[in-house]
């Protein structure tokens, strides 16, 4: 039976519970889905830095716009960005 590796996104935490499982992209090959949850996970652990402590209203809202940025790049696209966990979830063809 064939198989083919699907790379989902989940989400955790706050408001958890209105977000579902997300649907990402399906792989025939096992190494090509790691390969591009390895990337996802690289991405989704670098976002812009917050500014903490800063009063100042532009750090704020340069970091804002930088935040958007980052969510329009993300390679999952910009829904996926707002995920927290990414897996590849092995499904069997043809049952």
């Amino acid at each position: 039976m064939a198989t083919v590796f699907l790379v989902m996104a989940t989400a955790s935490g706050f408001r958890a519970s209105e977000r579902q499982p997300l649907p990402l992209r399906v792989f025939v090959d096992r190494s090509e889905a790691d390969g591009w949850l390895d990337k996802l996970l690289d991405y989704h652990v670098s976002p812009p830095e917050q500014p903490h402590g800063s009063d100042n209203e532009e750090d704020w809202f340069d970091w804002r716009m930088q935040m958007n940025a980052w969510r329009a790049d993300h390679p999952a696209g910009v829904v996926a960005a707002d995920y927290q966990h990414f897996g590849v979830y092995d499904l069997p063809l043809g049952l």
